[in-house]
């Protein structure tokens, strides 16, 4: 018996991934149930699916009772794997996964937890699942003494990109007409010497592609009188859209291009925009991605080379069929490495190879469905 133990999960995505773990345990065959705050979104969204669910109030403290109440709980269910999911469930209910006897204990843990927990208390759990490597290093530096730390990415919940339809969200905005063809620029706007490279790709499209309107967007701080002072900005097409994080959804589906200007900004961008069947063209040498598989899931192009990301951007505007073919591999990529269902399948992977390793029985029923 498995079980994946969240106090109160509020974010949905938080939500989908335990629902995809709890879909691939069911497949597998792996008996589990949730055990979790009464009356919450997950206890209902899990009994909605036909899922086991317990529920204990999950305070974020053990008190003797508690710990007493719920090791006996867990006891009789003959759990042989405890997965917290958030530090609530993990300081409420880890000394009576101990007092129970239950052989595995992982934590999905951000490195938050730190401030609350000390680095001591991870010695008693088996594996601590990270989302990025980056986590992974903090939790390293802190040495928790914790026997491994696996790099599990959270995965998309593509649902939301399914039939996607073009939406006008930008035209809309920027007064744009719906044949335009948009080109987001996406790149760290404090480095005026990697932003002006790029404007001078698009000014050698001034005259090759007349419909094609370039809108910059991007994080941090653009200093547009610096830049205007020391490159005029004779670019006829050129838009800014700045403080986009909250419309990103919507941003992305207006694009008919992505230009990922850096290796250096955050890789969801480049995750939503493959999801959104938007093709991208990515300012980096290879390998700094595996998502970008040059003129296989879209373009590479080397930096401080303005010609060949003009020609690049030139491509996708004048081949609809080649956009749709790169588009195609690149959703097909990150659905089978990113999404819910891939994250649910390296967790559950995971456990198989914790449990192998300490010779503990999960209690398996029937087979791969």
């Amino acid at each position: 018996m498995i079980i994946l133990a969240a106090a109160d999960p509020q974010e949905e995505l938080q939500l989908k991934h335990l629902l995809f773990i709890g879909q691939e345990l069911k497949r597998r065959g792996y008996p589990f149930y949730f055990l979790t705050n009464p009356g919450n979104k997950l206890s209902s969204q899990a009994k909605l699916a036909g899922f086991q669910v317990q529920d204990f109030k999950l305070e974020g403290t053990s008190s003797w009772l508690t710990n007493w109440k719920l090791s006996r709980k867990m006891k009789k269910s003959g759990a042989s794997l405890i997965h917290f999911f958030d530090k609530e469930a993990f300081s409420s209910a880890l000394k009576a996964s101990q007092k129970a006897e239950i052989n595995l204990k992982l934590a999905s843990a951000g490195t938050d937890w730190l401030k609350k927990i000390g680095p001591g208390t991870f010695k008693q759990v088996d594996s601590l699942i990270c989302q990025t490597e980056e986590n992974k290093r903090q939790w390293l530096k802190n040495d928790p003494g914790v026997k491994t730390i696996e790099v599990i990415p959270p995965g998309l919940d593509f649902s939301k990109y399914q039939n996607k339809q073009k939406k006008n969200f930008l035209q809309d905005e920027l007064g744009l007409k719906d044949d335009d063809f948009l080109a987001g620029l996406l790149t760290p706007l404090e480095d005026l010497k990697i932003l002006r490279e790029q404007l001078e790709a698009l000014k050698i499209l001034n005259d090759q592609a007349p419909r094609l309107k370039v809108i910059v967007f991007g994080q941090g701080s653009l200093h547009l009188e610096q830049l205007r002072h020391e490159q005029p900005l004779d670019i006829a097409n050129l838009y800014f859209y700045l403080g986009f994080e909250e419309r990103k959804a919507d941003v992305l589906a207006s694009l008919d291009l992505l230009v990922f200007g850096s290796f250096s900004l955050p890789q969801d961008y480049l995750l939503e925009a493959m999801a959104s069947r938007v093709p991208v063209v990515g300012v980096m040498t290879a390998g700094m991605t595996e998502l970008i598989i040059n003129r296989e899931t879209g373009f590479l192009v080397p930096p401080n080379d303005p010609q060949a990301l003009a020609q690049a951007i030139l491509k996708i505007y004048l081949d609809r069929s080649l956009a749709q073919q790169l588009t195609q591999q690149a959703y097909n990529l990150v659905f089978n490495k990113h999404s819910g269902e891939a994250m649910a399948e390296k967790v559950v992977n995971h456990y198989e190879f914790l449990a192998l390793q300490k010779g503990v029985k999960l209690g398996r029923e029937g087979h791969h469905t």
